[in-house]
């Protein structure tokens, strides 16, 4: 069996310093020379497309749904840990060889033919490796899975070099075109980048993530609020718990039985603070004790109260217990949960209930914290009424409740939610007046002469990141971002006025630019299982459709009535498929967007 590692996790630094605002990292450009214009990284995965397995190492990006993703730990800790991780996904599906792509290689087909071709010829091997112009290139090879198992098990494949970890392999070098752009210029003079024209669904995505990763603003001090999101680890300010105390009701006692109870429980708090009793006990002693209390110096265990009695049939008050509890039974311990100085949660957390309860009983009072993210909206539409049924001609305002409700879901807050005529000069104003990191404009993005709202957009954008997108619903969304002053740009959204195509930009636009603009990871799209078949269709689009999933099998349902200015089928839904326009077969896997 073949199997593919694709290595996706490289931050290239050359790459990103000579790179415009929109440009996503390098695996991610799109090659302009191949049908499609697919991104490189989906090149990578096309050319190993004889594997029967292939998992991408990286950070969260959209990939197609029969490939998973890893990520080496930590992140960024080189493509040797790359591999490694890799190698520990698939040892459970015991391939023989594996290919291991960089996800950036400009001519990846021939490079895997190659390989493939070499291993058939010289099968003794344990190791092909890529070379270029007489230097190995090994993020082009092909591997014997067992020798490569051991080779990248090593301690030190973390920050380490591939081609040490391959040294001591059987090696059979190939020649491959294993060229590559390392700047912007270079990229450019060979096809690679953002091509003009409507963006693919994928590509939209990544491009709107690079601009919203350059809005990240500054940390700030602040208590630990829900809905904040992490700029560092947050660590244990001391050890949890901070002292030894009880799991239970009862006696404390100190080696074995009999035991002298020292002091009778206590038959109320009356406001004191019993649980700092502490005290002292020798061998043959007892103290009462209750749950969280602080444990008597000297206890070598608790005797829970229901299964011991007091006797005091002697003139001295003893504890009997049915059978004498082991050494440090029910015994709360310091530390034994975390240690001082561990880490609590990991920086680009958002924090919810669940957190908060963490930070609160570690005595956790700051942490550091991204601001977040505003978001300001304007509503078009002469045709739109606020109440009532509406007239013929007429129809219900679907965005002034659910837009800000859903944004403020996402993690951010929204600034302003104006109506606006359809007036090019108002809506012109308006812009002027807007001041939040992310502009959603609804309506008005089409091509005709009523479009006013794209031409609005255009004329203050100095970046277009997808002046349309090949998808359904939503084909006619524009995405651009504006300059500042202060190397934060502006994001402006340019949604369709029907409602489910609007939604679904939200969705798959406005969603990652919150997270990735909010210090938190790009939101990919999730794997489940069609539940029927999905026709294929005629127009080079991604379809977006509402579908209901069922959490027992794994699969997604699609649901009726989801066209563009529908939306009983999107309100019965948990997620949107996202389905290529060739369709999907019962079974076979495909991406989704939960909703």
């Amino acid at each position: 069996m073949l199997a593919a590692i694709i290595v996706a996790g490289g931050r290239s630094q050359r790459m990103s310093e000579t790179a415009p605002t929109s440009a996503p990292p390098k695996p991610l450009l799109q090659h302009g020379g191949l049908p499609g214009q697919p991104r490189l990284v989906d090149a990578s995965i096309a050319a190993a497309d004889a594997a029967e397995r292939i998992v991408v190492v990286g950070p969260p990006i959209d990939l197609p749904a029969h490939v998973a993703r890893v990520r080496e730990d930590p992140p960024f800790s080189g493509p040797a840990a790359a591999i490694a991780a890799g190698i520990r996904y698939l040892e459970s599906f015991s391939p023989t060889r594996v290919l291991v792509l960089a996800a950036d290689l400009i001519a990846p087909a021939g490079a895997v033919n190659a390989l493939l071709a070499a291993a058939r010829r010289h099968p003794g091997a344990q190791a092909w490796v890529g070379s270029h112009d007489g230097v190995d290139q090994p993020l082009a090879s092909l591997l014997d899975f067992a020798a490569a198992r051991e080779a990248f098990t090593d301690a030190d494949v973390t920050g380490g070099s591939v081609r040490r970890a391959l040294a001591p392999l059987e090696t059979y070098r190939v020649e491959v075109d294993a060229a590559d752009a390392d700047t912007w210029e270079d990229a450019s003079a060979r096809r690679i980048g953002l091509p003009d024209g409507p963006a693919t669904w994928v590509s939209a995505r990544d491009r709107v993530a690079a601009a919203a990763a350059s809005m990240i603003g500054e940390p700030v001090a602040s208590a630990p609020l829900i809905g904040t999101v992490l700029a560092e680890d947050v660590v244990a300010p001391t050890d949890v718990p901070h002292y030894d105390s009880s799991a239970m009701d009862g006696f404390a006692i100190a080696g074995p039985s009999p035991w002298r109870l020292l002091a009778h429980p206590q038959a109320g708090a009356q406001g004191r603070n019993v649980h700092r009793a502490g005290g002292e006990l020798r061998p043959g002693e007892a103290l009462p004790i209750l749950t969280g209390s602080l444990l008597p110096r000297g206890a070598t265990a608790i005797v829970r109260s229901e299964r011991c009695r007091v006797d005091s049939s002697s003139g001295s008050h003893c504890v009997v217990a049915d059978a004498d509890p082991a050494p440090g039974a029910d015994i709360r311990r310091a530390g034994e949960e975390l240690r001082r100085g561990e880490v609590l949660l990991r920086a680009g957390t958002r924090l919810g209930p669940r957190h908060a309860a963490l930070l609160d009983a570690c005595a956790v009072d700051r942490i550091s914290a991204y601001p977040r993210v505003s978001v300001d909206v304007a509503l078009t539409g002469n045709e739109v009424i606020t109440a009532g049924v509406p007239a013929p001609g007429e129809v219900r305002d679907a965005f002034s409740r659910s837009f800000p409700a859903l944004i403020e879901a996402l993690g951010a807050k929204v600034g302003r939610l104006d109506r606006l005529a359809d007036d090019p000069l108002d809506l012109s104003a308006w812009l002027e007046r807007a001041t939040a990191d992310i502009v959603v404009v609804t309506g008005g993005t089409g091509h005709s002469g009523q479009d006013f709202a794209r031409r609005a957009i255009t004329e203050r954008a100095d970046h277009i990141l997808a002046e349309s997108v090949r998808c359904a619903p939503g084909h006619p969304t524009l995405v651009a971002a504006r300059d500042r002053g202060d190397g934060r740009p502006q994001l402006f959204v340019g949604a369709p006025g029907n409602p489910l195509a609007a939604h679904v930009a939200l969705h798959s636009f406005v969603s990652p630019a919150i997270a990735v603009a909010s210090g938190r990871e790009f939101p990919a799209a999730e794997t489940c299982r069609a539940g029927e078949d999905i026709e294929p269709m005629t127009k080079r689009r991604v379809r977006l459709i509402p579908a209901w999933l069922n959490r027992s099998t794994d699969e997604a349902f699609v649901l009726t009535k989801t066209r563009s200015h529908m939306l009983s089928g999107y309100a019965a839904a948990d997620a949107l498929l996202v389905v290529g326009e060739g369709g999907a077969a019962r079974h076979a896997p495909v991406c989704y967007l939960p909703l």
